[in-house]
């Protein structure tokens, strides 16, 4: 068992390296959101190997916040790329549809 709680930290340290490298380099803002999200997933996935080795469930509540922030953060983000709003997107579409019933 410690085998494997050791490969799984080392493979969790390589991802977080790697993601670093991606929200520092990253081209566009939409890369570095993903690997916000990744690295939030690393996180939890961290704080759950460390629950298991320690046989504690003092951290389940933790892992519920870290995954709702996740989430939250990521639709938060591809809201602002997307760049509109719902209000806009049906003000738009309330502007075409009057449109076509003028003409």
């Amino acid at each position: 068992m410690t085998w494997v709680l050791l490969a799984s930290a080392v493979m969790l340290s390589a991802a977080a390296l790697l993601l670093v490298f991606r929200i520092t380099v990253g081209p566009t803002i939409l890369d570095r959101s993903m690997a916000l999200d990744v690295m939030m997933s690393v996180m939890v996935c961290a704080v759950a190997l460390k629950s298991i080795w320690r046989e504690d469930a003092w951290s389940i509540p933790m892992l519920l916040v870290l995954a709702s922030v996740g989430f939250v953060g990521a639709v938060s983000i591809a809201r602002y790329a997307s760049g509109a709003d719902d209000d806009e997107a049906r003000d738009d579409d309330s502007d075409d549809s009057e449109d076509e019933a003028r003409a």
